[in-house]
């Protein structure tokens, strides 16, 4: 399909839940995208030395996560396959080259936004994606989010980045919270897929017991 709007939302993924899938859904409606890729990454070098849960698991959890969703939602195994270390800006690449009839929308957090300029080549970034902004509905929020993206533009005034935001609810939530309830014996069930959460119990994931 010439011209296919597709999402990419990367992330470690440790667990994956109801909060990156509400961020892919409002992404979706908000800018009329076809179709949205979870990427979970494979190498994530911003987290060595935290005890990442291995690829191949999180990779398992993503996909028992996408089967339940509608169409459209589906699941990456890009970084996950490539077995040295992960650079968005070289995923990005290898997609342009893969899928060239696709326009890509990279979706990610403000904080992430906040901090691009740290990552590897962001400018090779911006040259190759549309980039999506979740920022939390809200004035104060919005008005944060608008200030972080004048001030990305002009650092990276030659390239001209494509940066839009994505209008989300408040949502406190986060993966590292999940694993802590679980390791406590508590019930993550209401934050993830029921396919994600079967496959935590079955695989003992984070402490957790059938």
């Amino acid at each position: 399909m010439i011209g296919m709007k597709t999402g990419l939302l990367g992330g470690t993924f440790d667990p994956i839940h109801v909060g990156h899938i509400h961020i892919a859904e409002a992404a979706m409606k908000e800018y009329g995208l076809q179709e949205i890729w979870f990427m979970p990454a494979g190498d994530p070098y911003f987290k060595e030395g935290m005890g990442v849960t291995p690829p191949e698991l999180r990779l398992e959890m993503v996909k028992r996560c996408t089967d339940e969703l509608p169409d459209g939602f589906s699941c990456s195994d890009i970084e996950i396959n490539d077995k040295n270390r992960t650079y968005t800006s070289d995923t990005l690449k290898k997609l342009n080259a893969m899928y060239p009839e696709r326009e890509f929308y990279f979706i990610l957090g403000l904080d992430s936004l906040i901090s691009i300029s740290t990552w590897h080549c962001p400018a090779e970034i911006f040259k190759r994606a549309v980039i999506l902004c979740a920022s939390r509905d809200s004035g104060d929020d919005f008005s944060k989010a608008h200030e972080i993206i004048r001030d990305t533009v002009s650092v990276f005034y030659e390239v001209r980045p494509d940066i839009r935001l994505i209008h989300t609810p408040e949502m406190n939530i986060s993966s590292t919270m999940i694993r802590k309830l679980i390791s406590e014996g508590g019930d993550a069930s209401p934050y993830l897929t029921r396919g994600t959460y079967e496959f935590i119990r079955e695989n003992g994931l984070y402490g957790s017991h059938r």
